[in-house]
């Protein structure tokens, strides 16, 4: 394996959250914000070099990482677009600053077992994505389509007849796979494509690089999009970072 680079995306707001802070901070579980827990996480995994890309007041997030995580191993990259461009240019820029390393991307709006980081990183593939299995998938899911391990599909478009699980918020490009997404997001950004997910950039690189999915478990992930979702964030919470077998 080589050298890898965690990539958190902290650019967006979160309208639907409703707080005037980015949706990362919003306190969550016992007081404690999500970014909090995505911190711990990538500690608890290994991680050692972090990038965080901001957008939306980038001074509460440098200064939330910074008391977090410490100024060792820590580094920011601003995305001027995030208002107006998908989060697609978020990766790219992530990309953009990492030459030569295997990037983790982890989105901010999610909870996740510090155990998919290390699942991730193990598995076979250019592009790797945390893939929750699940029968009942909602409208808003990012919903992938497997043939085993490989990942066939991405799309929240996917019909959900073809549909096996969530995408997780967790991905990992290698070398190859960072190559093709660079090509593919530079192509969008010529042709004025700019309102993308970066799940659509990986849509388009299936067929083109080897993607496969890391197991997501039960209880082991939540999103949260808006305050509805608090509830099932916590459960996750409380059973991953809670628990006397936390560490």
């Amino acid at each position: 394996m080589g050298t890898v680079r965690a990539a958190l995306l902290a650019a967006g707001r979160g309208v639907r959250i409703g707080a005037d802070i980015p949706k990362t901070l919003v306190p969550i579980g016992p007081q404690r914000p999500l970014f909090d827990y995505l911190l711990d996480g990538l500690k608890r995994s290994g991680i050692s070099d972090l990038l965080i890309v901001t957008g939306f007041r980038p001074d509460a997030i440098a200064q939330a990482a910074t008391a977090q995580w410490g100024e060792e191993g820590l580094t920011f990259v601003f995305n001027a677009r995030y208002a107006s461009w998908g989060n697609f240019h978020s990766v790219r820029l992530a990309l953009d600053q990492s030459p030569g390393a295997d990037v983790l991307v982890v989105n901010s709006d999610i909870v996740i077992s510090p155990e998919v980081y290390g699942r991730v990183l193990s598995s076979w593939g250019d592009l790797v994505l945390a893939v929750q299995r699940r029968d009942r998938l909602d409208e808003e899911d990012m919903r992938v389509e497997l043939d085993g391990t490989r990942v066939a599909a991405i799309s929240k478009s996917l019909k959900l007849v073809r549909s096996h699980g969530e995408y997780a918020g967790v991905s990992l490009l290698r070398r190859d796979a960072a190559r093709v997404y660079l090509q593919l997001a530079t192509d969008a950004e010529w042709r004025a494509t700019t309102g993308l997910y970066y799940e659509d950039i990986y849509a388009q690189m299936i067929g083109r690089v080897d993607v496969r999915a890391a197991e997501v478990g039960p209880g082991e992930y939540a999103e949260v999009d808006t305050p509805a979702d608090y509830a099932s964030a916590e459960q996750v919470i409380e059973g991953l970072f809670t628990s006397p077998d936390a560490s």
